[in-house]
């Protein structure tokens, strides 16, 4: 009998999530995937900038309107879809050279970096500034 009423509460439970994921359409569902990996990357990034050895590399993204992703050093990538300030997940040590680039942008989208090269240096980098305009 528990085993019947398991099975029930689990069917209901996938029937309320999947109606409601009904209701967004896949680019709002990507766009919470992607702000959801974003916000967990930043976190773990924090985290691991807590030793006081480790510093974390961002800045502000103004005019997007869809999903970017940004690169450190052709090797890290992380995805963007909202404009404001914005950290790339992995912290790095002082003395770290980066360039940061945009490996992917939206089709519509002409997107260009300032102050995205240089070398961290006693703490965190804020002054990259990534500008999108739509074509």
């Amino acid at each position: 009998m528990r085993t019947v009423i398991y099975v029930i509460l689990i069917f209901t439970m996938f029937i309320n999530c999947t109606l409601k994921e009904e209701d967004k359409t896949s680019d709002q569902i990507v766009r919470t995937l992607v702000s959801d990996y974003a916000s967990s990357s930043i976190s773990a990034a924090r985290e691991s900038a807590g030793s006081g050895k480790n510093f974390r590399i961002g800045g502000n993204i103004a005019g997007l309107s869809g999903i970017m992703f940004l690169q450190n050093n052709a090797a890290e990538q992380a995805p963007f879809n909202i404009s404001g300030r914005f950290y790339l997940p992995q912290s790095y040590p002082d003395g770290t050279n980066y360039v940061i680039t945009v490996s992917s942008k939206p089709s519509n989208q002409t997107c260009t970096i300032s102050n995205g090269f240089g070398r961290v240096s006693g703490g965190d980098v804020t002054n990259i500034i990534v500008n999108c305009i739509t074509n």
